[in-house]
């Protein structure tokens, strides 16, 4: 999936390439894809996390829905507070921003229904099933290759299992797998790592309410 954004590789990842239906429920992917519009601008050294807090920024907006969101909020709030509230605040919008985008390059499309009851449910099949696959497909690649891995597929992958999104690798057993990615979220940079705990917090906050 050359050319794509880390959102948008995981917004792919968690939507059926053919129905568009969600992998996960859509508060986990929500968390993933706020953290991953965090990351893209950690990706391109425009955003400093310390310990935990998001320490400043230097991105500007440029015209991209989804990182021209993220600089708004930056902008309103301020730096200083845990990477897992800016998960928890950036998540209510960003699936629409993220999918806004993805449509607008073509890579998605947006269809809507209307249940019995009256629901309207909003799928996202992909334009090309095929090309929606890579992103697992590539992740699952590099697994078996962990030496190859570059900081946006680690980054992905570690997000993904975050979220619940299962990564298959045809040449690993299952525990293989596990033993790999804990490894790979091991050897992220620091900031990297920051990330992927603020997400499993807010994941983990999701859960307690959905059972309280």
């Amino acid at each position: 999936m050359a050319g794509l954004a880390l959102a948008d590789e995981l917004f792919q990842m968690g939507h059926d390439e053919y129905s568009g239906k969600v992998r996960v429920s859509v508060d986990m992917l929500g968390c993933g894809l706020a953290a991953a519009a965090l990351g893209e601008l950690l990706l391109a050294g425009t955003l400093s996390v310390q310990d935990g807090k998001l320490a400043g920024w230097t991105a500007r907006q440029t015209g991209d829905p989804v990182t021209d969101q993220v600089v708004a909020q930056l902008q309103r709030v301020g730096a200083g507070h845990a990477l897992h509230h800016w998960v928890a605040h950036l998540r209510p919008e960003i699936t629409e921003l993220v999918a806004y985008r993805m449509a607008g390059k073509g890579v998605i499309r947006r269809e809507t229904s209307r249940s019995f009851t009256g629901r309207v449910q909003t799928r996202f099949p992909a334009s090309d099933p095929t090309e929606a696959t890579r992103s697992a497909v590539r992740l699952g690649f590099l697994l078996g290759r962990p030496s190859d891995f570059d900081p946006q597929s680690a980054l992905l992958a570690m997000l993904a299992t975050g979220v619940g999104l299962d990564i298959v690798a045809p040449s690993l057993s299952g525990g293989q797998v596990r033993d790999r990615l804990a490894l790979l979220q091991r050897s992220l940079p620091a900031d990297h790592r920051d990330l992927i705990r603020a997400v499993d917090t807010a994941v983990a906050a999701i859960a307690l309410q959905s059972h309280a």
